[in-house]
């Protein structure tokens, strides 16, 4: 049986939910947060040391592919992604992303784009054409996949090396693209922006960060003293670092050390949208003296597997209904083939830039009283962050540094 290789990549530099009567952008941050804390627990579950990915990325490109699935296949999607109803969903993707590229650029970077590469053989639905178009901002390019797909593979990572920056650039590797490709879909995610309040270089010192019971490394930790939203618990310290991109932010959970270096796990287990919702909440405005590492990470994930235990399983079989997306062929059914996801971060004394990709394959078969000193923060030992919208929430990268790498 022949099979034809329908390829979607998705580029970015990431509880059961009652949606009730929310608006369709606070849905779709919803979805996207909880999906990010699924994944998360996934990935810590298989990875021992260091994660990084972008839900959001994850999240928005899976809603374009979910927009051609029907039946079984969308049901069990939009369990495994906590996708709300179609209509909410998109129309919120759309708001999300109109937010994200409204921002100026004299205050930083937050740049979203989308691009649908079709074989100049091969349409889709129109219906399902219009929808990645007017939610997505998908424009239609023509590539021949059949004849030289070599050549489409590597226009195709031009347009991602460009729209991230130079960050990414081999996402498609040798082999992605074949004669049998029909479709690519991209969608990519840049973000870069300064701190509100820059780190001192002289500040920084090379000093020890303990990678657990008896083991640690000498990294170049960044300090300073400044007021920030702050708050702890017992074993536990989170602060919010603010950047010149309005409301948006890098969010530092810090459990406190102990001697078995469980304190981590133990973070791990607590991790949902209603623990991390009330932890801000119970923020307040403190002196903080941070001390938080220099790093830069890279990250790459099939995530395949990942879905499959999420409950995401038919649609990367022969007995998945992607017939919304195009022309139905007997006995030639499109199903996923493949989903990889890849990720960069840099952070230093005065920014912070990410970038990263997904990439999802489909064959066709055929107010308050400061104390009077400030509170340590000493990121010095393994951590979880997550780079956020304040305004609606949206986790748009989340990771765990457990060896921060030298810049």
């Amino acid at each position: 049986m022949r099979f034809v290789s329908l390829v979607l990549c998705f580029l970015c530099l990431s509880v059961s939910q009652a949606w009730g009567a929310a608006p369709p952008e606070a849905q779709a941050a919803a979805a996207v947060n909880a999906f990010a804390l699924d994944a998360y627990r996934q990935l810590a579950g298989d990875e021992k040391g260091n994660i990084f990915f972008s839900p959001y990325s994850i999240s928005s490109a899976l809603a374009a592919v979910w927009a051609g699935a029907a039946g079984s296949t969308t049901e069990e999607m939009a369990t495994a992604l906590r996708f709300p109803k179609p209509e909410a969903l998109h129309t919120g993707m759309k708001e999300l992303m109109e937010r994200f590229n409204a921002i100026p650029e004299k205050v930083g970077a937050l740049e979203i784009a989308n691009r649908l590469w079709l074989d100049k053989g091969e349409k889709p639905l129109s219906e399902y054409a219009a929808l990645v178009e007017t939610n997505y901002g998908a424009g239609v390019g023509s590539m021949d996949f059949q004849q030289y797909p070599e050549k489409a593979r590597k226009e195709i990572n031009r347009w991602v090396e460009q729209k991230t920056r130079d960050k990414i650039k081999e996402l498609l590797m040798e082999g992605n693209v074949t004669p049998d490709t029909r479709l690519v879909l991209t969608n990519a995610i840049y973000f870069n922006s300064a701190w509100r309040y820059p780190f001192e270089k002289s500040r920084t010192k090379e000093e020890p960060f303990r990678t657990g019971k008896g083991r640690q490394i000498n990294v170049l930790l960044m300090n300073q003293r400044q007021e920030f939203l702050y708050g702890d618990e017992p074993g536990l310290q989170w602060v919010k670092i603010p950047y010149t991109i309005p409301n948006f932010s890098l969010l530092v959970f810090l459990p406190k050390e102990n001697g078995a270096f469980t304190q981590l796990e133990t973070l791990e287990k607590k991790l949902s949208p209603e623990a991390i919702a009330a932890w801000m909440a119970r923020m307040e405005r403190r002196e903080v003296n941070l001390w938080l590492p220099k790093f830069r990470d890279e990250r790459r994930y099939p995530l395949t597997g990942l879905l499959q235990k999420l409950g995401m399983k038919l649609a990367f079989t022969q007995k998945a209904d992607f017939s919304r997306m195009a022309e139905v062929v007997p006995d030639a059914p499109l199903y996923i083939d493949f989903v990889v996801h890849q990720s960069f971060i840099e952070l230093d004394e005065e920014r912070t830039e990410a970038a990263g990709a997904t990439a999802v394959g489909i064959a066709r078969s055929t107010a308050i009283i400061r104390p009077p000193k400030p509170v340590t923060f000493r990121a010095d030992h393994p951590f979880i962050y997550c780079l956020m919208d304040d305004v609606t929430g949206t986790i748009l990268f989340l990771g765990r540094m457990v060896e921060p790498k030298s810049l």
